[in-house]
């Protein structure tokens, strides 16, 4: 295992009583840091949107770039900085994300204008990077093996919590008292939520604490990390077929996301648009935790596959609903894919290729991802102002299709896991040996 530069160590502060295992510490840790990133960060964007809009006087189309900059950026850095991940402690990465992303969000009491708007939502990008999914997801898949689809499952739920507790306190915020008002405390929630937690709890590998993914003993001789060279990993056709999987997926499930509120209103009435809302998180935190368990019995593949019909379907009756019962039925519909479809990314990927050269395998995936993501909210809107929103919520399920097909063309993960995996021994001579070959 490759030695990396590590943080000095606090004393007696990751103690944990004999016989816990400290993976769970990290779960948690990196659940309460994706709350934080979420909350104020990736859900809070189209907040700030709003807010550039009535405050700074930018068209709406001007201020979508803001968002667009900031989920662009974000995924080109933790691209660009994957290959750090596995030589050094990644709470370096933590630290200087919360640094960076308080002092950020403190500069919002300075936007003033389009240059300063677009400035502020392109460093706020790099700042959630730094401390988002990439380390994140790579901590989980270092200390799990075995448990790695509820590990994964419990950690990634921040993402929607923090949508639930955080962003509906930054909004109200914001629209009673503006962005210069609201810049301080943001800033400081996001320096808790982030760096202390970080210092004090996260370590690297199961092997800082004599242990291995799981919390089994670690062996008289070591054995090295498993998994499939990032070059070999990137040519191979399930990678490839998955990233345009996720691009697409993406492109239609935030498309959407960014403009239910507006459909809702559109359709319904402001009062059902915001319970429509509040629905998608709450379905999508218990879907969620339910997918850990079906995780037990079914393959993560397989249950990829189902929640991508499963999404495309709901986008249509999405499209079609336009009463509050309909409306909010279809939103529960979408909720049961939307959170479980980012966790099984990670998932999927960790399975395939295993975890010697994860975050950068994993980053270039989410990049390809990013796409979609930065891309979604711009087609629904032109499709809208073109149409309604009918044909842009169908747009959407075509997209949806396309990556439903490119996931059937990525073929079966134990073709990709033949590159790092050993076959296993074979007893009974040569023509058994033969025979199970065949």
């Amino acid at each position: 295992m490759r030695s990396v530069a590590r943080l000095p160590r606090v004393a007696s502060a990751a103690d944990v009583p004999a016989g816990f295992f400290y993976g769970w510490v990290i779960v948690w840790t990196v659940f309460l840091i994706l709350l934080t990133g979420a909350g104020l960060g990736f859900y809070l964007a189209s907040v700030i949107l709003r807010a550039g809009v009535a405050e700074l006087g930018l068209s709406v189309q001007a201020a979508s770039l803001g968002p667009t900059l900031f989920f662009s950026i974000s995924g080109l850095t933790g691209f660009l900085l994957a290959k750090k991940l596995n030589e050094v402690d990644l709470r370096w990465f933590y630290l200087a994300g919360g640094v960076l992303g308080s002092f950020t969000l403190a500069s919002l009491r300075w936007v003033d204008t389009l240059a300063t708007y677009y400035l502020f939502f392109s460093v706020y990008g790099i700042s959630f990077a730094l401390a988002g999914l990439v380390p994140g997801t790579t901590l989980v898949a270092r200390w799990f093996d075995r448990r790695r689809p509820t590990a994964l499952s419990l950690a990634s739920t921040g993402l929607s919590m923090g949508g639930i507790v955080l962003t509906p306190l930054a909004a109200a915020s914001i629209v009673d008292h503006g962005l210069a008002a609201s810049a301080t405390w943001m800033a400081i929630v996001w320096f808790i939520g982030i760096v202390p937690l970080a210092l004090l709890l996260l370590r690297n590998f199961p092997s800082s604490r004599g242990l291995e993914p799981d919390g089994a003993p670690t062996p008289p001789q070591p054995r090295p990390v498993a998994g499939a060279p990032f070059a070999v990993a990137v040519r191979t056709r399930y990678f490839r077929w998955l990233c345009l999987t996720y691009g697409m997926i993406f492109m239609a499930q935030v498309g959407a996301i960014a403009h239910l509120y507006s459909m809702a209103s559109e359709r319904t009435d402001v009062s059902t648009a915001g319970v429509t809302v509040a629905t998608l998180a709450a379905t999508s935190v218990l879907a969620r935790l339910a997918s850990g368990i079906v995780l037990r019995w079914m393959s993560t593949k397989m249950l990829t596959t189902v929640l991508t019909v499963a999404q495309a379907g709901a986008l249509i009756c999405l499209s079609l609903a336009n009463s509050r019962v309909t409306v909010l039925a279809s939103t529960v519909f979408f909720g049961m894919s939307v959170g479980n479809l980012l966790m099984l990314q990670p998932l999927l990927l960790a399975e395939a290729f295993g975890v010697k050269e994860y975050s950068r395998i994993y980053s270039l995936n989410q990049l390809a991802g990013t796409v979609g993501v930065a891309g979604g909210p711009y087609l629904l809107g032109f499709l809208h102002d073109q149409a309604n929103y009918q044909l842009a919520f169908v747009a959407a399920a075509a997209a949806n299709v396309v990556g439903f097909l490119a996931l059937l063309a990525a073929g079966p993960t134990s073709q990709a896991q033949r590159l790092w995996k050993e076959p296993a021994p074979v007893v009974g001579g040569p023509a058994l040996a033969q025979s199970a070959r065949a």
